[in-house]
C-alpha cells in the first residue's frame, strides 16, 4: 500500500480503517520514493514496539535498506531518519537517559505562571495586529508565530533569527526538496547560540543543557546540546503550531463541538485533548528497526526493516474506544506525545499544554464567534509525518474591551513580540548555573 504525502491529505478514516480490516495492526507500505516500510497502526502493537528498545531499536544505523544503499541520498524524508551523533532520537539505554534527563530537568525549571504570562503577552500582541480588521488567517497570523516566539524565549534565541527559523521548520516537516537545506539552516542557527552560551550562560534552556548538572555521565558536548535544542524547536514550534491550528479548526468547523463549548459542557483543555485523539499534529513517526526477525501483527518482519509508528491510526484503533461520546475529551491515553522511553518528557508536555491552551483561550476571548471566511477558507498540506493545516481563514467579532495597549508595530511576521524582558526561568537558575561553573 502506498503511504505518501498525497494519501494523508484526505480523510484519515478512509485511509487507515480499510487497511486495518485488510491487514491488521501492521501494514506493509511504500513511502515516497518507493522506500519500503511497515506502518504500525494498532494501539496495543504500537505501545509494544515503543516499550521494547532491546528488540526495536531507534538507531537508524540498523536500517537494512539504508546500509544496502537502496535509499537515495536525496530522499526527502531522510533528515527525519538519518542518524545524528548525540541525538536522543537514535539512542537507547544509559546514553539516552543521560541526555533525556538533562533536557527534562531543564524544562522542569520553567515556571508555569511565567510561561502562561508570556504566552498571553505574545498572544495579545499578535491578535491586536488583526483584531481591528475582524478577520485573519489563523495559521500564518497566529498559530505559527506564537509557539515559535515562546520557543525563541525558551532557548534564548534572539528575535532576529525567528524570521529564518519558522519557514525552515515547516520546510523540514513537509519533507520536500528543501528539507535537507532547512535542516542545515536550523542546525547552524542553534549551533551559533550554543557557542555563545558556553562562554556566557543566561536564563534559558541552552545554558542549562551546557552548564546544568548531568546524572550518569559527562557534561554535554556542543553537538549534543545542539541536537537536543533542535529536537525541542521542532517538537515545540512545529508540533504546537499544528495542535493549535487543529483545535481551532475543530472549534470553527464542527458546530456540535462549538455548541458544547459555548454551553460550558466542554473546556478548551478537553477540546484540545480530543484533537490529540482525532487529528494529532504529528501523524506518523519514523522509525524503529527490529534487531532480528519478529512476528508483528500478521507479518514476519525481517531484521532491519523500517517501522513507521502510526500515531494517528493507532489513536483511531477501535480497541481503545468505548461507546461514551465523551471518551476522547477526557481520556489522556492517546499517543500524540508518543509512548515508551522516547515519549515526550512530562515537563515538555506541560509546557505544550500551557502554550496551546492559552493560545486558543486568548483567541476566543478577543475574537468572538469565529466563522469560516469563504469556501476556500480551509486548506491542508504536509507530508507523511505531519498533516498540516496550512490555511484557516476566519471572520469574527472583535472584543475591544480586552484589547491591550502598547501593541507591537513591527512589520515582520513576528512583530516585536519577542523583544520583551520576560523570562521563563526563575532568577535562581542563573545563580545555580554560574555557581556550578565556578565549582
Amino acid at each position: 500500500m502506498r503511504l505518501n504525502s498525497e494519501a494523508v491529505q484526505g480523510s484519515l478514516a478512509d485511509l487507515y480503517e480499510p487497511w486495518r480490516k485488510e491487514y491488521g495492526p501492521v501494514v506493509p507500505v511504500e513511502l515516497d520514493g518507493g522506500v519500503r516500510a511497515f506502518l504500525v497502526i494498532g494501539h496495543r502493537t504500537l505501545r509494544e514496539v515503543c516499550s521494547q528498545e532491546s528488540l526495536y531499536s531507534p538507531d537508524s544505523r540498523n536500517w537494512a535498506d539504508w546500509r544496502a544503499g537502496r535509499v537515495p541520498n536525496d530522499w526527502p524524508l531522510l533528515p527525519q531518519v538519518a542518524y545524528q551523533e548525540g541525538s536522543t532520537r537514535f539512542l537507547s539505554g544509559p546514553e539516552h537517559r543521560r541526555l533525556r534527563g538533562v533536557l527534562a530537568s531543564g524544562l522542569a525549571q520553567v515556571e508555569a505562571a511565567s510561561a502562561r504570562r508570556y504566552t498571553e503577552w505574545v498572544a495579545d500582541r499578535l491578535i491586536s495586529r488583526f483584531a481591528p480588521k475582524g478577520q485573519t488567517e489563523v495559521v500564518a497570523d497566529y498559530a505559527a508565530p506564537l509557539p515559535l516566539l515562546v520557543m525563541l524565549r525558551l532557548l534564548g534565541l534572539p528575535h532576529e533569527v525567528g524570521e529564518q527559523l519558522l519557514p525552515a521548520i515547516f520546510r523540514l516537516l513537509e519533507g520536500g526538496p528543501g528539507a535537507h537545506r532547512a535542516n542545515e539552516e536550523i542546525s547552524d542557527i542553534i549551533g551559533r547560540l550554543v557557542v555563545a552560551r558556553r562562554a556566557k550562560p543566561d536564563r534559558d534552556l541552552i545554558s542549562w543543557l551546557i552548564h546544568g548538572p548531568v546524572d550518569g555521565g559527562p557534561a554535554l558536548s556542543d553537538l549534543e546540546v545542539r541536537n537536543l535544542a533542535w529536537l525541542t524547536v521542532m517538537a515545540g514550534a512545529g508540533g504546537t503550531t499544528g495542535w493549535i491550528g487543529n483545535a481551532m479548526e475543530r472549534l470553527v468547523c464542527d458546530e456540535e463541538v462549538h455548541t458544547l463549548f459555548l454551553a460550558g459542557k466542554v473546556t478548551i483543555a478537553e477540546i484540545m485533548n480530543e484533537t490529540h485523539w482525532t487529528n494529532p499534529a504529528v501523524q506518523n513517526v519514523m522509525g524503529r528497526y527490529p534487531l532480528h526477525e519478529v512476528r508483528l501483527g500478521n507479518y514476519h518482519v525481517p531484521a532491519g526493516s523500517l517501522l513507521v509508528l502510526g500515531l494517528a491510526a493507532a489513536n483511531a484503533d477501535p480497541e481503545v474506544h468505548v461507546g461514551d461520546s465523551g471518551h476522547t475529551f477526557t481520556n489522556e491515553s492517546h499517543l500524540a506525545f508518543g509512548s515508551g522511553p522516547h515519549e515526550c518528557p512530562t515537563a515538555a508536555q506541560r509546557l505544550a499544554k500551557i502554550i496551546g491552551q492559552t493560545a486558543v483561550e486568548r483567541f476566543l476571548a478577543r475574537c468572538r464567534t469565529p466563522r469560516l471566511r469563504d469556501d476556500g477558507a480551509v486548506q491542508h498540506g504536509g507530508s507523511v509525518i505531519v498533516r498540516q493545516l496550512t490555511k484557516l481563514a476566519v471572520t469574527f467579532t472583535a472584543d475591544t474591551r480586552t484589547a491591550v495597549r502598547d501593541t507591537a508595530s513591527g512589520t515582520d511576521a513576528l512583530g516585536e513580540s519577542s523583544r520583551s524582558s520576560h523570562y521563563l526561568f526563575p532568577p535562581r537558575m542563573l545563580t545555580q548555573l554560574t555557581s556550578h561553573i565556578t565549582d
